[in-house]
């Protein structure tokens, strides 16, 4: 029962939102929703206050939805563990897609956050929802990796990496927000290393 409670609320936990199926399933197991609780981040992305892990200091463990703050970014190991970031979370299907870019998605899709569950429970990924509301999935691919490039223009700015470098951080990122948007919900999500892999 309470595996069944858990798989129920996960998706919507990693979103930072609720329905009243969790609510109900959390006086059944308190634990557990406790748990999943205390590691649902909601950030705001494109702030500059928090980022991917809804505040998560770079590189730390954040809960469903991300790690790694786009805004904190200092080191490449950092910038590696971003561009992994933005493949999304395996253990979430095709939720997977909408955390930590959610108001990205908002702004390009132009439908609630609600709507984008309904869509993605009935088995449509980013893409197919994208070209259902007449928009090219490219342009929410183009969204995101502008939402996390600030991380690769900062240590090119200060000189970690150069400009080659830069430029193939930024085409490993556009390749991960490709995997994400249009995940098929069969392949495994890739392990990202870094450039020297």
């Amino acid at each position: 029962m309470a595996a069944l409670a858990l798989t129920l609320a996960l998706p919507l936990a990693a979103c930072g939102t609720t329905d009243s199926a969790t609510a109900s399933t959390s006086t059944a197991d308190t634990s557990t929703t406790a748990t999943d609780s205390s590691t649902t981040t909601s950030g705001t992305t494109g702030s500059g206050t928090t980022g991917p892990g809804g505040g998560m200091p770079a590189g730390g463990e954040g809960g469903p939805g991300g790690s790694v703050d786009v805004s904190s970014v200092t080191t490449e190991e950092e910038l590696v563990a971003l561009v992994q970031d933005a493949y999304g979370d395996a253990g979430l299907g095709l939720h997977r897609g909408h955390q930590p870019v959610e108001d990205v998605l908002d702004e390009v899709l132009g439908i609630t956050h609600d709507e984008l569950h309904v869509r993605m429970d009935s088995g449509q990924n980013l893409a197919t929802v994208a070209e259902d509301l007449d928009i090219d999935p490219q342009e929410l691919i183009d969204a995101m990796v502008a939402e996390y490039s600030p991380a690769i223009d900062t240590l090119l700015a200060d000189g970690t990496i150069t400009q080659a470098e830069a430029d193939q951080y930024l085409a490993d990122l556009e390749t991960a927000f490709e995997f994400r948007v249009t995940w098929d919900g069969e392949e495994a999500t890739p392990t990202y290393a870094g450039l020297d892999a």
